[in-house]
C-alpha cells in the first residue's frame, strides 16, 4: 500500500456516499484478505521464504496501479531515483512482514501490523519534526503495551511463532519508515508528485527486483522449493495460480481503494485509525473461524492473550486517530483561543 499525497486530499468533486462507502468497504476487505491469502499460500506449499514467489504476486498488483496513471506526468529522474530507494526499504519491510505472517499466523500479524500508524507518528516526530500532543504520546504508550502482550504471549507458542512475531514487528516499523520518506518526497515544493504515479513507480521497482530474484534464484530451485511442497500439499497448478492471482488482485484493490478512502472519507486520521483497527479485528475473527484446529497450531485460535492484545492495540490506534484529529482541528480553527486572549486583554484594559 502506498501513502497518499496530502495535497490531493482536497477536491471539489462530490462523490456519492454509497460509492465512498463501497470503496471503503473494499479497502477494509482487501486488507483483511491479504494475510489470510498468505496463510493459504503457505498451506498450498507456495510460501517458501527464500523464493518469495507470493511477494512477486503482491507487488505485481501494486505495480498495476500504473494503469490508472498513464496520462499523468512522468516523475523526474531525481524523484524516480529517490522512489527506488524507498521501494528498496519497503521490499525488506514487506518481505519481513509477510514472511513473519506465514510463521506467526494472520492473527498475530494483524495485531502487530495495525501499529504502522503509531510507528509513522514516531518516525514523523524524529525525521519531520512534527509536534505531538500529550494524548498522542499516551495512545502510543497504550499501543506498545498491547504489542508487548502479543510479543510475550507468542513465546509460549513456539520458536517459529516468536521469530515470526519479531519479523512483523521490525517489518511494520520499516514499512512506516517508507510512509514517512514517501511523504517527504511527495510533498516537496519543487515538483508536483502524483500519488498514483508515485505508487506505480514504487511498484515497478519492487516488482522488477522480485522478478530478477525469481530469474536468478527461484528458477534454479523451483522443483525442490515450490513443486515438491505443492505435490506434498496436493496443490494443483490451477489452485496455485488462483492463490497468486488473488494475492495480486487484492494488492491492486487495496492500493486503488486506499486513495479514495483517504481522499473522501470524513474524519481524516480518525477514520484511518478506525479502519486499520477494524481490519485487525476482522482478521482476528476470520482466522479463528477459518483456520482454528484446521491449519497451523494454537496461534490460529482465539485465546485470552491475543484477545487482550487486540483490544489494547485497537484502543490505542483509535485514540491516536482521535487525538490527531483534535490537533488538526485546533490548527485549522484557532479563532476561539484568539478570541479568548482578546477578551482577556480587553478586561485588563
Amino acid at each position: 500500500m502506498c501513502t497518499p499525497n496530502s495535497t490531493d486530499a482536497v477536491s471539489g468533486l462530490h462523490v456519492p456516499f454509497h460509492i465512498t462507502f463501497g470503496l471503503s468497504s473494499l479497502y477494509v476487505l482487501s486488507g483483511v484478505t491479504q494475510p489470510l491469502l498468505m496463510e493459504l499460500a503457505k498451506q498450498a506449499g507456495l510460501a517458501d521464504k527464500s523464493c518469495q514467489i507470493y511477494m512477486q504476486a503482491h507487488y505485481l498488483g501494486t505495480a498495476s496501479v500504473g494503469l490508472l496513471a498513464l496520462n499523468e506526468e512522468h516523475l523526474s529522474w531525481k524523484t524516480t531515483f529517490k522512489t527506488g530507494g524507498v521501494a528498496t526499504i519497503d521490499i525488506i519491510a514487506q518481505t519481513m512482514n509477510y514472511s513473519g505472517a506465514t510463521m506467526a499466523g494472520p492473527t498475530i500479524f494483524a495485531i502487530i501490523y495495525s501499529s504502522v500508524t503509531i510507528w509513522c507518528a514516531l518516525l514523523s516526530r524524529v525525521l519531520l519534526k512534527r509536534e505531538m500532543s500529550c494524548l498522542q504520546w499516551i495512545s502510543i504508550a497504550i499501543v506498545f503495551v498491547g504489542l508487548g502482550v502479543a510479543g510475550f504471549s507468542s513465546l509460549d507458542l513456539g520458536p517459529e511463532v516468536a521469530i515470526g512475531t519479531a519479523l512483523v514487528a521490525f517489518g511494520s516499523a520499516l514499512h512506516a519508515l517508507m510512509y514517512v520518506l514517501s511523504e517527504a518526497i511527495m510533498n516537496n515544493e519543487k515538483e508536483v508528485v502524483s500519488a498514483k504515479k508515485y505508487c506505480a513507480v514504487y511498484g515497478y521497482v519492487a516488482c522488477s527486483a522480485y522478478f530478477l530474484w525469481q530469474m536468478f534464484y527461484t528458477r534454479y530451485h523451483f522443483n525442490e522449493l515450490i513443486l515438491e511442497p505443492m505435490q506434498t500439499a496436493g496443490t494443483t497448478y490451477g489452485y496455485a495460480l488462483a492463490i497468486l492471482f488473488a494475492i495480486a488482485f487484492m494488492s491492486l484493490v487495496h492500493s486503488v481503494t486506499f486513495f479514495h478512502t483517504v481522499k473522501y472519507v470524513p474524519g481524516g486520521s480518525t477514520s484511518a485509525g478506525v479502519l486499520k483497527a477494524l481490519q485487525a479485528v476482522l482478521v482476528f475473527a476470520a482466522t479463528s473461524l477459518a483456520f482454528c484446529h484446521r491449519f497451523g497450531g494454537e496461534e490460529m485460535c482465539f485465546n485470552v492473550n491475543s484477545m487482550l492484545s487486540l483490544c489494547i492495540v485497537v484502543a490505542g490506534v483509535v485514540l491516536f486517530g482521535k487525538a490527531t484529529e483534535i490537533g488538526e482541528h485546533k490548527k485549522i480553527n484557532p479563532l476561539p483561543e484568539v478570541e479568548l486572549e482578546a477578551a482577556r486583554e480587553y478586561h485588563q484594559v
